[in-house]
């Protein structure tokens, strides 16, 4: 739960200042260094994928929040 908050906060951080891009790379770091922790501690099995997916739903749900309440500019063109 700690490890969810606080990559929440990453995420978080990140939507403020930065690209989807740096997102994307982040989770892709993520999804490795844990799938590497888990696989080598503990072996593979349901609850960890779903402790790495739920890993990454926070990380993402944080830039997202992130992103919005920066206030990115809306394109009027075409209106």
């Amino acid at each position: 739960m700690v490890v969810a908050a606080l990559l929440f906060l990453v995420g978080w951080l990140i939507g403020r200042s930065y690209s989807v891009i740096v997102v994307a790379m982040t989770s892709s770091v993520i999804l490795f260094t844990a799938m590497t922790i888990f696989m080598s501690v503990y072996g593979i099995d349901l609850l960890r994928v779903l402790l790495v997916m739920g890993y990454l739903t926070a990380h993402q749900a944080g830039y997202l929040l992130g992103a919005y309440l920066s206030g990115y500019p809306e394109s009027n063109e075409g209106r």
